[in-house]
């Protein structure tokens, strides 16, 4: 195989890595989009939640009623707290997939930094390789 086969190999070789890393990089995107987004309606729901905490009038800020009466509330205060706990764990699952997503994209996103390097060194050697054969 001739010098100029060896680089033009190289050269597509790397325009396709460039190009699956570019790909990659719009998955990566979109993966992003879709947690940023998904971190976005938990947090909304948490500000929107009947289960906050910090509102007068929940679970936390009265005594339970007594069952014997037939006037009381009889359901569960437990429904309450176990909103809330599903509420938190949503948020946490939620950020967690949000940083995930965010280091995927790092990494997509140097994944093609170097393939591009990669294809401007193959472009530049086969440039060099015509531009000496040029001189002859």
């Amino acid at each position: 195989m001739s010098k100029r086969e060896e680089r033009e190999l190289a050269l597509a070789k790397a325009e396709a890595n460039w190009r699956g890393a570019n790909e990659d990089v719009s998955k990566a995107q979109a993966d992003r989009a879709a947690a940023n987004a998904r971190w976005d309606k938990v947090v909304a729901d948490r500000r929107k939640a009947d289960t906050d905490r910090r509102r007068p009038g929940t679970v936390f800020d009265h005594a339970f009623p007594d069952r014997r009466k037939p006037g009381n509330d009889r359901r569960s205060p437990d429904a309450a707290i176990a909103a809330l706990s599903q509420a938190v764990a949503d948020r946490h699952k939620a950020y967690a997939d949000r940083g995930k997503a965010e280091a995927d994209w790092e990494q997509a996103e140097s994944r093609l930094r170097a393939a591009g390097i990669e294809r401007e060194k193959a472009l530049a050697a086969l440039n060099e390789l015509d531009h000496a054969e040029n001189k002859r």
